[in-house]
């Protein structure tokens, strides 16, 4: 079982009323792409919470509490971790699945967006625009 307690991370209308950029957890078991994951988000703005590349380091990344939104690789370490988007959805932690197969998801997950590998920064950026907001908050007051 993964460690949550407490309140939920920051929602939507959360970070909305925040002076700081929305903070990504970046869950990839690839360090390349988990690096140019982590550029392209700090390139659009955003802040990066932290970055892990197992399930263990997820739970620890987790428990820290300090994320608005979760980008998960859908297939770490070979393995579809339902369990992990399962966790995500009853915590209410908005979160994209991101993967370079053309995976079939468990039916209750087929409302999660989903980033296919390659992508561009810009699908990034409409992504986390959809999930968390944009990333400076001025932008979010004025709209």
């Amino acid at each position: 079982m993964l460690p949550h307690s407490g309140p939920a991370p920051a929602t939507k209308a959360r970070v909305a009323v925040s002076d700081r950029p929305p903070r990504i957890l970046i869950i990839e078991d690839e360090p390349l792409i988990a690096l140019m994951i982590e550029e392209i988000v700090e390139g659009l703005g955003y802040g990066v919470s932290g970055t892990a590349r197992t399930m263990a380091m997820a739970s620890q990344e987790f428990a820290k509490r300090n994320y608005d939104v979760v980008l998960l690789d859908i297939n770490m370490g070979g393995r579809y971790h339902a369990e992990t988007a399962d966790h995500l959805l009853g915590w209410g932690v908005p979160f994209a699945f991101v993967t370079g197969y053309d995976y079939l998801v468990e039916p209750r997950h087929q409302d999660i967006p989903v980033l296919q590998k390659p992508f561009e920064p810009e699908d990034l950026r409409i992504l986390l625009k959809d999930l968390v907001g944009p990333a400076s908050p001025s932008l979010v007051r004025a709209g």
